[in-house]
């Protein structure tokens, strides 16, 4: 999965540096006053699944340092911690979790941001050899690190999201031939910038009646 958590990763990457005292403690320890942000999915086909939690805290006290491409300069900036929290299945196939506001412990970590969303989990009703592929959903930043490149809306009020998808085959001809199942809508992940927000909804419709296809060239 999932290309969110993998950009995610890449900036972990990147930023390889040595923290001002070695590796960050990277456990959370909510206090017990946190402010909790309540997460829920419909899952809208037997088909789909919703993906686990996405979640980015930040630390502003535990830093790292890191050597500039440019010039060689040493740059210090705020340590990322990259977690799963999977949903729990309720009634009317309604998917369940909380996140932390203040994710606390030694380095005290805060949200930053987090991805939700669907994934196909059975590729073949549609094809006997696909395979399942990318997922769709929203990127949901909590604050001005996360949503620094600009691409994404503020909202202001609990929020209530109900994109409509449809199956996206893509048939892959040249090596190695996997065609996978996607799902694909108006925006695949919506980008928005949350303030004071203590609920997310996620009521997802899945279309199968269009199908959206892509054919590979066979040979270059």
């Amino acid at each position: 999965m999932n290309y969110k958590l993998k950009t995610f990763v890449i900036i972990l990457s990147v930023l390889l540096t040595s923290g001002c005292s070695g590796t960050p403690n990277r456990t959370l320890s909510p206090p017990s006053d946190t402010q909790w942000v309540n997460v829920e999915v419909k899952n809208p086909s037997q088909y789909t699944k919703p993906f686990p939690l996405e979640v980015r805290y930040i630390s502003h006290t535990c830093l790292k340092k890191r050597i500039s491409g440019v010039d060689g300069s040493v740059i210090t900036e705020p340590n990322y911690n990259v977690i799963n929290i999977p949903l729990q299945q309720g009634a009317n196939d309604l998917w369940k979790a909380k996140v932390a506001m203040t994710g606390g412990g030694a380095c005290e970590w805060t949200l930053s941001a987090f991805n939700v969303g669907i994934e196909y989990i059975d590729a073949t009703h549609l094809g006997k050899d696909l395979v399942p592929g990318t997922a769709v959903g929203a990127t949901i930043a909590f604050d001005d690190d996360a949503s620094r490149n600009g691409k994404f809306s503020p909202v202001y009020e609990n929020l209530n999201l109900t994109s409509t998808y449809y199956p996206y085959i893509r048939e892959k001809n040249l090596g190695k031939k996997e065609n996978t199942l996607s799902l694909f809508g108006k925006e695949n992940f919506q980008s928005l910038r949350a303030y004071n927000i203590k609920e997310v909804k996620f009521s997802p419709k899945v279309d199968e009646s269009k199908i959206i296809k892509f054919i590979g060239l066979e040979k270059k």
